[in-house]
């Protein structure tokens, strides 16, 4: 049986390359098998957590923006991959934002059960000086990918 993914795009950038990973990756879980859903946070309206903690009593956040809706997606996700651009060799800043105003799924038992989660801006700490090295470099990289879709 398949299992429920959610993908989620950082990049605030058309056609970034970690969208391109995204893209590709959410093809290949589709292909083997797996529900796929695909959230970008181009265009989404995310504010900082105000470390408040009200979440944490009612179950999701007081701010009300489009945190609250990708945060139940990811509360009912199987699978979760994070793909984002790397900048100081660190994850994106709204991707960041994203994963503090998750806080209330932190001490819900059911949110961490078997929860597998890939991360593929690693991938991007790479560079690749030309379009010819990047193909190459994208499909060795994608090959991974499918793999691991295919081992849920």
């Amino acid at each position: 049986m398949g299992k429920k993914v959610l993908i989620i795009s950082t990049s605030l950038r058309p056609n970034a390359n970690s969208e391109i990973l995204a893209r590709e990756t959410e093809r290949g879980a589709k292909d083997a098998g797996h529900e796929v859903e695909f959230v970008t946070l181009k265009d989404k309206v995310i504010n900082f957590c105000k470390g408040c903690l009200a979440c944490q009593k009612l179950g999701k956040c007081v701010i009300n923006d489009d945190a609250n809706e990708i945060t139940s997606k990811m509360k009912e996700a199987d699978v979760i991959v994070w793909a984002t651009p790397v900048y100081y060799y660190e994850m994106s800043g709204q991707m960041k934002t994203l994963i503090d105003r998750a806080n209330s799924l932190f001490d819900r038992q059911e949110f961490h059960r078997n929860l597998c989660y890939y991360n593929i801006c690693r991938f991007f700490k790479r560079c690749c000086s030309n379009c010819f090295e990047w193909c190459k470099w994208l499909k060795k990289t994608y090959s991974p990918c499918i793999r691991c879709f295919r081992k849920l």
